[in-house]
């Protein structure tokens, strides 16, 4: 047991069972893991109610209960500091609409030893959506219908009749012919770290590519082995029989300066979305922002009667402390749908884009190298989620279900999140991945650019834990589906993963050429007892089912069953510190994959798999025990002990 610091608002500290360490045995077979150390129980003091069709002036009780979620709140706020047990918020089921996200500060925490929730009512289903349904279709032409829709912005993501609608665009790639124009970089740019300069634009065919009526809303779309960028057109003209393609900056100077094969190749396809004259094919859609008109390619749907989501709110719940010395505590969501949120993309002094080098990190500042291990990685940040945590303890997401989203995350521990808990839930159809744990400027404690001393912390002695994720990273296919950056004490344990464009579990951040030391600050991580199968289906040169990186001291990868295209166990560059045990490794061309030097002492024994073939040229890391099965299964007792007992825990085997 720790005593954590009291809240400032509350009169008394009070002890808090922190998160179980994660403890594990591997020996004659497996055993379970240690349970979750869980909050104070006892019956709720209080309970409020909120409602679909109730009243914000109303009591908030269940005969008359409030209206949004943003009413229970600020109730909540005058009742907490004087509690005497738990405050439960039941929500009734419906839909509760949000024009923006819910933001929960210090005032909203649990105190005097306490909690708030915020509940599903009994087996009702409340849903906090982002979304707006569109109405009033009418044909166009075709199988092409259209809409009015009051909006000014891009629209991204769609949903019609439940099922993900996609963005206009041709049936084929269109190779680039060129680059075109120059934009120079002074360095004294707020966004800037060096001066430099690249490309200003692209160029193609116009046989291939015509110049669009509404260039702006234009994107154009390119996979390299193991990122993908997203560009954002500012305009295009034509000149002679090509069509000239000028980029939104400074993204796309970001974008062209990425090394290792990341950045633009200006002779290479991309795939052009997001224009009206590319809506070519069922369940593509097309908004035009001049007119408002909003166009839909029906799959064969009823369009007088389906139920067309247009997502408008840029996530939904955000949980904000003042300082790490001031952070919410105590706060848990259960039995809550959170869905239909939306993003346009990382803004960067007015453009936009999708440019990372790989997984969760996003460049937000040029550097002429592109290379962001030269930066103490000061030069990243993370995409938006759905719901963002930030100077937090004690926070609880349990059971509930996160589907048709927009963002780049569905759940990020960003900053300062301590002995929180993401835990039997079920991530479905997601345009990014399902959770992540800690940022990239995390690399050293005492503060960063984007997290001054006051507010910087490491996540620690949090878990991730018992989540079912399918459908993940739908458009930003260089995501995982679980990832974490600097973290100490981070339990990624019986999650149920199936199906992702690129990796599964990546958990650390540093490599071992980079041109800083490696950080101190990561220890103590264990990835255990998951299910990760199906991974690297479109990204499928690099990357793993679990990939770690960086030197991570006190580190367990035990227990796990997974399955993919390429790469199965991947401890990357700079790797070391690892124990690598008792796991399953399905399939796959490497079941171990160690390419350099540079990774080492790691302890790797007692592992199973059906592929013969590994890498390993890291330094004290030798391959101890390892059993080769037949090529097929049935697999031997002792690793289908560890597949059966990998995935979710049988209190949480109902999410299948």
């Amino acid at each position: 047991m720790s005593s954590l610091p009291h809240c400032s608002r509350c009169s008394r500290r009070r002890p808090w069972l922190l998160a179980a360490g994660l403890w594990i045995g591997v020996a004659a077979g497996v055993r379970a893991q240690a349970p979750l150390a869980s909050a104070p129980a006892g019956a709720p003091a209080t309970s409020l109610y909120v409602a679909p069709a109730g009243d914000d002036a109303g009591p908030g009780t269940r005969e008359a209960p409030f209206h949004t979620l943003q009413r229970a709140r600020d109730a909540v706020r005058r009742l907490n500091r004087s509690a005497t047990g738990d405050i439960v918020v039941f929500l009734r089921g419906g839909t509760y609409p949000l024009d923006g996200p819910v933001e929960f500060g210090p005032d909203d925490s649990g105190c005097n030893g306490h909690r708030i929730a915020y509940r599903a009512y009994g087996d009702e289903v409340p849903v906090v959506s982002g979304g707006t349904r569109v109405t009033g279709w009418t044909l166009d032409h075709g199988s092409i219908y259209r809409a009015t829709l009051a909006r000014d912005a891009k629209l991204r993501t769609l949903y019609v009749d439940g099922a993900r609608a996609e963005m206009a665009q041709g049936s084929k790639r269109v190779r680039a012919s060129g680059s075109w124009g120059q934009f120079v970089i002074t360095g004294a740019e707020p966004w800037a770290e060096t001066a430099g300069s690249t490309l200003a634009g692209l160029k193609f065919r116009s046989a291939a590519l015509a110049v669009c009526a509404n260039p702006s809303d234009v994107e154009l779309v390119q996979s390299n082995a193991f990122n993908e960028l997203i560009l954002c057109v500012q305009d295009m003209a034509r000149e002679g029989d090509e069509t000239v393609v000028r980029l939104q900056q400074p993204y796309g100077a970001i974008a062209a300066s990425l090394p290792w094969g990341c950045g633009i190749d200006s002779r290479a396809e991309f795939v052009v979305r997001n224009a009206y004259e590319l809506l070519q094919a069922p369940g593509q859609f097309y908004f035009n922002r001049t007119t408002h008109i909003l166009y839909y390619f029906s799959r064969g749907e009823d369009m007088s009667r389906a139920v067309v989501i247009a997502p408008a709110s840029e996530g939904l719940i955000r949980i904000a402390g003042a300082s790490n010395s001031d952070r919410v505590r105590n706060l848990g969501f259960q039995g809550i749908t959170f869905a239909y949120d939306a993003w346009e993309l990382k803004e960067l002094a007015g453009s936009r884009g999708f440019v990372g080098v790989q997984s969760l990190g996003l460049y937000d500042r040029y550097r002429a190298d592109g290379i962001h291990h030269r930066d103490h990685y000061d030069c990243l940040d993370l995409p938006l989620a759905t719901i963002d945590l930030r100077n937090c303890e004690g926070i609880r997401f349990e059971r509930n279900r996160f589907e048709h989203l927009g963002s780049g995350c569905a759940i990020s521990l960003t900053n300062d999140v301590l002995g929180s808990t993401v835990r039997g839930n079920v991530f479905y159809d997601l345009s990014g991945n399902a959770v992540n744990v800690g940022h990239p400027q995390h690399y050293a404690s005492g503060g960063s650019p984007l997290f001054p001393a006051a507010l910087a912390g490491v996540c620690a002695n949090d878990a991730v834990r018992d989540n079912l994720i399918r459908r993940p990273c739908r458009e930003f296919v260089q995501e995982e589906a679980i990832t974490a950056f600097f973290t100490r004490g981070l339990e990624i344990s019986h999650n149920d993963i199936q199906g992702t464009p690129y990796g599964g579990i990546a958990l650390g951040w540093w490599w071992g050429n980079a041109e800083i030391p490696a950080s101190t600050v990561p220890r103590d991580n264990g990835i255990a007892f998951n299910r990760v199968v199906d991974t690297q289906e479109v990204l499928g040169e690099d990357g793993g089912a679990i990939y770690v990186l960086g030197q991570q001291p006190g580190g367990k990868i035990i227990g796990n069953y997974v399955r993919g295209h390429t790469r199965l166990l991947y401890p990357d560059d700079g790797s070391s510190g690892w124990t690598i045990s008792g796991n399953v490794a399905e399939d796959g061309k490497l079941w171990f994959h160690a390419w350099v030097d540079r990774i080492h002492d790691l302890a790797v024994s007692g592992n199973y798999t059906n592929t013969p073939e590994v890498l390993n040229r890291g330094v004290r890391c030798p391959l101890l025990e390892t059993h080769l099965e037949g090529e097929s299964p049935p697999w031997s007792r002792a690793a289908q002990a560890i597949i059966d007992h990998a995935g979710l825990e049988p209190e949480y085997a109902d999410l299948r």
